[in-house]
């Protein structure tokens, strides 16, 4: 139910800024308002209740309070305040969020026509921003280059697409082999199961088995049975195997190889064309294009990194602390569904604890100055995002991951979807007014800009659904939580 529709009086609001770009607002609301408000409530259940001997909408307020609750009430009043004013402050203070507020300290009495409704709200706000020279940048485009070579290794990914299996026969499983196989663990030589768990087929050097098996596998035949130890690792998400030395006892009950098919006509007419020499041709263009977006992009990308290393300002560090904060998170949630562990992937990489969480603020860092500096200039240049843009998104985005455009419309938040395109224009506005260096050196003063656009809401489904953060420009990414 939302039955406020109107400015609510504030009687004062106060600004305390503290460090790292953190604001606390102090804000009050008018006593008439919480009134008016309590009185909307009221009738609103009014008008809802069903109540013996009254109609809808003409029950007393006495009769409401009774059946509805006071303490039912007062949450609607300030579930309906709240965010109303918190928006009108931010209109007085001329502040710009960017993370929603935190709201605490709320005091009001929903009855009593004399008491104002005072709360808190903590939020971090957009910092100063100076600019240096947007228009007029001279970027190069690089050459779009393809080789025979390319032309082949494009060809070997479609061969591995249309690969088939077949039984090996006179020799043991090799990396790149499809194996099922059934494994028992013993722990201090007992089982850990009464039967022995099936696995089914994966492919050998691959499977991301924790701990790690496939390299015990390599040369084993068919209904062959190896026994072996392995070493759990110490954050192991089962806590009675983590740490411990287990003994694995691995039979294999199927063992395929991958067949590729022949390069010929029979594979190119398979892929809809007559020939291998059309096949190839095919193939060609298909590469020139991907090479033409990636020259595209990195087009866009030092224009980006132009304006940003042009600009003063200080990305707020309790911003980056909670995006640092989220994607570690976010990571361990990943490493965990694919039964890894946030230690295993430290030694994947090479890096300590402390290192990987540096690695991450600095990127973070760099983001969000990037995010910053576009949303700056979209601004200033009154660069707007429309509603059939927003729905043109969406349903590009459908067609890219496959997906109802209701399914997608869930799944990414509008203001999110909105921020990620108003960034875009700010690119394409940049592009507009650069000098870009063609392949000849001549300059083509923003013709990328459309062709990069075609190719936006497929990258915008990789980066989303990966989970991408929001970016920090959402108009209402400031509304208290």
């Amino acid at each position: 139910m939302s039955t406020n529709t109107q400015t609510v009086q504030l009687n004062n609001v106060t600004v305390e800024r503290g460090e790292d770009g953190l604001v606390t607002l102090q804000i009050e609301v008018a006593p008439a308002s919480v009134q008016a408000m309590r009185e909307r409530v009221i009738k609103e259940y009014s008008r809802r209740l069903r109540v013996p001997g009254f109609r809808p909408g003409h029950i007393p307020p006495n009769i409401v309070r009774r059946n509805v609750g006071d303490e039912s009430i007062a949450q609607r009043v300030s579930d309906e305040l709240v965010p109303t004013a918190y928006q009108e402050a931010l209109q007085q203070t001329d502040l710009q969020p960017l993370e929603r507020a935190q709201v605490d300290q709320l005091t009001f009495d929903a009855f009593n026509g004399e008491q104002p409704l005072n709360f808190t709200a903590h939020v971090i706000v957009r910092p100063a921003i100076e600019l240096g020279e947007t228009t007029g940048l001279t970027v190069e485009k690089p050459a779009v280059e393809v080789t025979e070579e390319d032309i082949d290794q494009g060809i070997e990914a479609l061969r591995n697409e249309r690969a088939t299996l077949q039984n090996v026969e006179g020799r043991g499983a090799q990396e790149g082999d499809v194996v099922a196989a059934e494994l028992q663990v013993f722990i201090d030589e007992k089982p850990r199961t009464e039967e022995p768990t099936r696995l089914r087929a994966f492919i050998l050097g691959e499977s991301g088995f924790v701990p790690s098996i496939d390299e015990h596998l390599i040369g084993a035949e068919l209904d062959e049975e190896r026994r072996f130890n392995v070493n759990y690792p110490s954050d192991f998400k089962d806590e009675e195997l983590a740490g411990q030395i287990a003994e694995f006892v691995v039979k294999i009950t199927s063992l395929k190889e991958r067949v590729l098919p022949e390069v010929n006509d029979e594979l190119a007419q398979a892929l809809g064309v007559d020939d291998v020499p059309t096949l190839r041709e095919r193939m060609r263009f298909f590469v020139i294009q991907n090479r033409e977006r990636e020259a595209q992009d990195a087009v866009r990308n030092q224009l980006v990194e132009a304006v940003t290393n042009n600009a003063q300002l200080e990305v707020p560090g309790s911003l980056v602390a909670s995006r640092v904060e989220r994607r570690i998170h976010n990571l361990g949630h990943e490493l965990e569904h694919r039964e890894a562990t946030m230690e295993e992937y430290l030694a994947d990489t090479g890096q300590s604890r402390e290192e990987f969480e540096a690695g991450v603020r600095q990127e973070i860092e760099a983001e969000l100055k990037r995010e910053l500096v576009l949303d700056e200039i979209a601004q200033r240049e009154n660069i707007e995002v429309s509603n059939d843009e927003i729905e043109d998104h969406y349903l590009r985005l459908a067609a890219a991951v496959r997906q109802p455009v209701e399914k997608v419309v869930e799944q990414f938040d509008v203001n999110s979807v909105r921020a990620s395109i108003l960034q875009r224009k700010a690119v394409d506005w940049l592009l507009e007014h650069a000098n870009v260096l063609g392949d000849d050196g001549a300059a083509q003063a923003g013709r990328l800009s459309a062709a990069a656009d075609e190719d936006a809401a497929g990258a915008d489904a990789a980066t989303e659904s990966a989970g991408a953060e929001a970016a920090p420009t959402e108009t209402t990414a400031g509304e208290p939580a």
